[in-house]
């Protein structure tokens, strides 16, 4: 019997050693399972942040996308407005039919609304249009003066015609007149510029 005995002190030490093992793997995995936990919520935290960036950063693009589309439409359109000026197809009616009294030997001068001429913003051409005249001595004049250069025309257009006058880009003064000696005259008169 004294055999049986030191089996179970063997038995109960491994036992108490195994349940001592038992408990610190509890203790490590307890430990570990919270290291990871932080860990995993650390990641979880960094992922929000990194999708909340992301958002932001789409919003960003997305209006900058619409303010550049919009500045893409504002360029081409002035890329056709450019194309046009350079080919002389815009226009603008700056007198329309309108009818002038002279008394004999003077001229009208055309002014924009202010009273001052009209300016032009690009070459092209000034085209003034007499559609009927009492008398077969009228004429339109243009004067103008820019880079260096002082420009005044005459063309007799009698008693109804075009006259057309190259400009720059200048204060322009449009005069339609007559040169009669004694009586005055009466003009129909539409003028255009084209650039």
């Amino acid at each position: 019997m004294t055999e049986q005995k030191p089996k179970k002190v063997v038995g109960r030490t491994v036992a108490i050693a195994l349940g001592i093992i038992a408990i610190i793997l509890a203790v490590g995995l307890v430990g570990a399972i919270a290291d990871y936990t932080s860990i995993i919520s650390g990641k979880d935290n960094t992922i929000a942040n990194d999708n909340k960036t992301i958002t932001q950063t789409e919003t960003w693009l997305n209006a900058n996308i619409t303010s550049l589309t919009a500045q893409i439409t504002s360029l081409q359109s002035s890329e056709q407005i450019m194309y046009k000026i350079a080919a002389l197809k815009v226009n603008g009616t700056w007198v329309n039919d309108q009818i002038v009294n002279q008394s004999a030997s003077s001229y009208t001068n055309f002014t924009r609304y202010d009273g001052y001429g009209y300016y032009t913003d690009y070459s092209g051409y000034v085209s003034v249009n007499v559609w009927t005249s009492t008398t077969n001595n009228t004429y339109v004049e243009v004067i103008w003066s820019a880079y260096g250069i002082n420009y005044d025309n005459r063309v007799t257009v009698g008693t109804g015609g075009t006259a057309v006058f190259p400009v720059l880009p200048a204060t322009i003064e449009i005069r339609v007149g007559n040169t009669n000696l004694i009586n005055g005259a009466t003009e129909t008169v539409t003028i255009t510029y084209v650039c």
